[in-house]
């Protein structure tokens, strides 16, 4: 089971109505994306943060480690933000390189900042309903939003196909590292090489399994979920 399923059936706001963490959720990402101030993404980081690790109980270390992820993407682009390349130095702070200098200007940094703090607050309300709510509950919601069920269909196999392709990454990384798969460069690039293989096999094989047994089932294009 995903770390943010498990907690998402398991924390202290999972009987909570999902609907009005939904519209909470979707109010703060309206805020964060429509109003342009660090102070107030900020505020909105800052609560989310305490809705889901001190009201919903959620332990801060695995809480971080689930937003290290898109933390690390993110840094990434603020970097690309940040740093400037230019002929003269205008910057506010800058080095040499060759006859060009790389450096930050007041206009980058200021961008910088906004982003950073907008794209935290959109993370955390996210990963608030994310980490709160049930997929059922979610799937609920959007049915009575009357979302075409096409795109409910869509994310409910989404989200299976990643259980699958974790699982099964797991369970191939497991035998190669039983096998010293890892031990050197040599072998790691050939481990490699056959988990992308392996895992390509079987993420297909575990999908038509998915297709039969939902076919089973007499799916018709409708996930059931209870309400």
């Amino acid at each position: 089971m995903l770390l943010i399923d498990k907690y998402a059936y398991t924390n202290k706001l999972s009987d909570y109505n999902p609907m009005t963490k939904f519209i909470f959720v979707i109010g703060a990402l309206a805020i964060a994306l429509l109003f342009n101030n660090t102070y107030i993404n900020i505020g909105i980081f800052i609560i989310m943060l305490y809705l889901t690790t001190f009201v919903a109980s959620i332990p801060l270390d695995k809480y971080l480690k689930i937003l290290a992820v898109p933390i690390i993407f993110l840094m990434i682009s603020i970097i690309t933000i940040l740093l400037s390349i230019s002929h003269n130095d205008v910057f506010m702070f800058s080095i040499k390189i060759s006859n060009r200098y790389l450096g930050i200007t007041q206009e980058s940094l200021v961008e910088s900042i906004n982003t950073l703090a907008r794209v935290l607050a959109s993370i955390s309300s996210t990963f608030f309903l994310a980490l709160t709510t049930p997929l059922n509950s979610l799937i609920n919601i959007l049915k009575k939003l009357r979302v075409p069920n096409v795109l409910i269909e869509l994310l409910v196999l989404i989200y299976r196909s990643i259980f699958i392709f974790l699982g099964e990454s797991k369970d191939i990384i497991m035998a190669e590292e039983m096998k010293f798969g890892y031990d050197n460069m040599k072998n790691s690039y050939r481990s490699i090489a056959l988990l992308i293989r392996s895992l390509f096999i079987r993420v297909l094989m575990r999908y038509e399994d998915m297709v039969v047994s939902l076919d089973s089932k007499l799916y018709n294009g409708e996930f059931k979920t209870g309400d």
